[in-house]
């Protein structure tokens, strides 16, 4: 495990107290929950096989817990009595330390991918859904970067069906589409290509065909074309809501022929809310640092729209991350659409800093005075 010295936890208390007090501008109320839950509340919504990387325990009476590997789902239980009591939107944030099991010493590191012990500092946003929201989450996420002062940083956005959907509608057998989405997550472009070409089908697009639509089909693309089209022809509302402008439909974009038409139609469904969602971020000038790219995926299973996760240089791992989860709720018995993001803190610092945060200050250490703060 990392110690921190003082210059170092100050360091991070500064950057802990910045973002909350961004996100108590914009609302949102801190809570706190506990750092043990139980596997069953965690496993809800989610693949049991997720479960293998969380440190578990047993309680005396034998149940099993375990340190919590992230917060949403904490967050939904305590939210649940407060939706089904009439509350019909939540705005809560919270800066907590987060746990995963791992034998790999390098997951030691503060700023490894998948550190053992780490700081996430968030919000969740229970009760609206719309695309205007997700924006909105968007700006907020990204105004916490400004606040911090960190300017080498992109946003990468995708949406958690859209993927799955897309390979299934191809022809796709499930446990294909479920192997296809593992490489994904994990960054794992060769073996998906293997995988792909393994079918052997010539009725199915090759590996390479498939990683090229899915990381080149661009909803911002397609929202400046229909931006574009809107005032040449001068459509109206109501014209728009017959369909999209020609050109920006997904069928305009990509040759493929849908093996499962009903599938295909939900693909295209999924494209046009991203397309929606495209326009939006451009009406709140929010796309200077941000990109699509659908063959992100991330590897919590109750996302359901919108994903994103934010690089900033020098860091190998998301210093920002979350997406929309509309099913989460249901499973704790208060059906209800729901958003959120978390910052990674000690990616975060690593990132902001100048000097190396995760090295010892000798001065501190040798004649007990204090360091200056770095800037953030």
């Amino acid at each position: 495990m990392q110690d921190l010295f003082p210059q170092q936890a100050r360091f991070r208390r500064k950057v802990e107290s910045k973002l909350l007090a961004e996100f108590e501008d914009h609302g949102f109320d801190m809570v706190s929950c506990g750092a043990f839950e139980y596997v069953d509340t965690l496993l809800r919504g989610r693949a049991a096989a997720e479960a293998e990387a969380w440190v578990r325990v047993f309680d005396t009476l034998g149940r099993t817990v375990a340190l919590r590997p992230e917060m949403t789902p904490s967050i939904a239980r305590m939210a649940a009595p407060l939706l089904s009591s009439g509350n019909r939107e939540i705005r809560w944030c919270y800066a907590e330390r987060v746990y995963h099991r791992t034998d790999d010493p390098a997951s030691l590191s503060w700023i490894s991918g998948r550190a053992a012990e780490s700081t996430q500092v968030g919000v969740e946003w229970i009760g609206p859904a719309d695309v205007e929201v997700d924006a909105r989450l968007l700006r907020l996420c990204q105004s916490g970067l400004t606040k911090l002062g960190l300017k080498d940083w992109q946003m990468v956005v995708s949406h958690a069906a859209f993927a799955p959907a897309f390979l299934a509608a191809s022809g796709f057998e499930a446990a294909v589409v479920d192997d296809l989405m593992g490489t994904l997550a994990r960054g794992d472009y060769v073996g998906f290509r293997r995988i792909v070409d393994d079918q052997g089908s010539v009725d199915l697009p090759s590996g390479e065909a498939l990683l090229a639509m899915l990381s080149k089909i661009n909803p911002l693309s397609a929202a400046e074309m229909s931006g574009d089209k809107m005032s040449s022809d001068k459509m109206s509302s109501d014209k728009m809501s017959a369909g999209r402008p020609s050109g920006t439909n997904l069928s305009d974009l990509v040759e493929i022929r849908w093996r499962n038409p009903a599938l295909g139609t939900q693909v295209e469904n999924y494209w046009n809310s991203l397309v929606r969602f495209a326009e939006e971020l451009k009406r709140m000038r929010l796309t200077d640092h941000l990109t699509f790219d659908l063959t992100l995926t991330r590897d919590i299973s109750y996302y359901s729209g919108i994903v994103f996760e934010v690089f900033a240089n020098g860091v190998g791992a998301p210093v920002a991350l979350g997406g929309r989860y509309d099913g989460l709720l249901a499973s704790f018995g208060a059906p209800a659409p729901a958003v959120g993001f978390t910052y990674e803190i000690e990616r975060l610092m690593a990132a902001l800093s100048e000097v190396e945060w995760t090295s010892q200050p000798e001065a501190s250490i040798a004649d007990g005075t204090r360091e200056v703060d770095t800037e953030c």
